[in-house]
């Protein structure tokens, strides 16, 4: 059964560093990263640029789709339009970057170019560094965000509701007590600010890494069937958790902005 089997090695979790530029460490992450930017902007610089108001290919038309489709789905998750059409560009912008990276990696020649032995190219989502640093980003822009919409104090407020305590031993004794459990809770929400970045950062890394632990082990075993039917799940897998990490992302930026005028005022 060897003609049925192709060896290879399990994927480390740390990339590989390449060579370096003025002691600063390239690796074959970096390069990856460096590889889906380019084609993401030269397919705006050669493609999107000639766009016009009245669509005049398909490939305009299917752009405008997938834009429209991403506003409506973010319009779903987040319960407001303003939110939907705000974050769009944002979150489309991260789609299409985790999407064109998952499925390079389904590409053969993308892990079989190699320098000194080593592929120049890694898929940037299987790296951890990659994921949490997209995370953190995304995170830290929701905070600056909320900041920006509710002002810096009501920012703290959500934290650190002094005012709350004070207010409610004003009224009452037992107000007051159930204060300072809100007070306590407002804390726990900073640990939770944190774990947001945690939790979307592993989520991406851990199915991506996984799928290609997977696909070296199918080929040790079936070189042919299985193989094949992983990968066809891998391009959706891939698309699947471009729209989970955007979704979250629109989520938690929801979550952390004040309500409109409107319902603040009712």
């Amino acid at each position: 059964m060897g003609f049925l089997q192709i060896g290879g090695d399990i994927p480390k979790v740390e990339p590989d560093i390449i060579f370096t530029v003025f002691s600063f460490p390239i690796s074959n992450t970096f390069l990856g990263i460096t590889l889906v930017l380019l084609m993401v902007l030269s397919f705006s610089y050669f493609v999107v640029r000639k766009f016009s108001i009245t669509p005049r290919n398909h490939t305009q038309t299917v752009v405008e789709m997938v834009y429209v489709g991403m506003e409506d789905l973010l319009e779903q998750v987040a319960g407001r339009r303003d939110v939907a059409v705000f974050l769009a560009p944002v979150i489309l912008g991260m789609f299409v970057f985790i999407g064109v990276a998952n499925l390079l990696s389904l590409i053969p020649i993308f892990n079989t170019v190699t320098y000194d032995g080593v592929a120049i190219f890694r898929t940037p989502t299987a790296d951890f560094n990659t994921t949490f640093a997209m995370a953190l980003v995304m995170i830290l822009f929701i905070q600056m965000q909320s900041i920006v919409k509710g002002g810096f104090f009501q920012y703290l407020g959500k934290f650190f509701q002094f005012h709350e305590v004070y207010k409610g031993f004003k009224k009452s004794m037992g107000d007051g007590f159930m204060a300072i459990i809100n007070f306590l809770i407002g804390l726990l929400d900073i640990i939770s600010e944190g774990a947001r970045v945690v939790s979307l950062s592993l989520r991406l890394f851990g199915n991506i890494y996984a799928g290609e632990v997977l696909v070296v082990i199918l080929l040790g075993a079936f070189a042919y069937a299985l193989p094949s039917v992983w990968i066809s799940l891998s391009i959706l897998f891939g698309v699947v958790q471009a729209v989970v990490f955007g979704a979250l992302s629109a989520a938690y930026y929801s979550i952390s902005m004040p309500p409109p005028d409107g319902e603040a005022a009712s």
